[in-house]
């Protein structure tokens, strides 16, 4: 069984404000002059819409186990990716840039999943790609995933 060694959450608290924020304003500036009926409707899909939205993209999960590294967005676990802790090369801390935002972006450097702020963690992969996690904990993430890969290490070799 894979034991939980790390977990950490990082709200993506901009979209959690500004999607209901501005959704509802624009509800309202477009369904002026229509019955209550239809603007009850009109809230109503708005709301589902951004708790899909919201359920999809609202906070990061980071996860380190016994043997891999798990990060996913939202709250149902998906969109999810992990890399085997066999398959990490080099770790670092490192910081994103106010230009390249939040999500999940293709950068210039490498894939970046980020959910809010600076702080990051650059894993270089077996394959000489990376990636970067973002955190709102950058050196504890590198020490969690240090101290996983440390104790794999000791597995495998006894």
């Amino acid at each position: 069984m894979n034991e939980i060694k790390y977990q950490q959450s990082q709200w993506m608290k901009v979209l959690w404000i500004m999607l209901p924020l501005v959704t509802l304003i624009m509800m309202a500036v477009k369904t002026m002059g229509l019955d209550p009926v239809a603007r009850l409707r009109a809230l109503l899909t708005i709301a589902a819409i951004n708790f899909m939205v919201l359920g999809l993209l609202g906070r990061l999960t980071v996860k380190i186990d016994n043997t891999h590294l798990r990060w996913y967005f939202g709250l149902f676990g998906w969109p999810a990716w992990k890399l085997a802790l066999t398959d990490i090369r080099q770790i670092e801390q490192c910081e994103s840039r106010w230009i390249e935002g939040w999500g999940i972006r293709f950068t210039k450097e490498s894939m970046l999943y980020n959910a809010a702020g600076k702080g990051a963690v650059r894993i270089t992969k077996a394959d000489g790609s990376s990636l970067r996690l973002g955190s709102a904990e950058p050196e504890v993430l590198c020490a969690a995933l240090n101290n996983a890969l440390a104790n794999y290490a000791n597995k495998l070799i006894k």
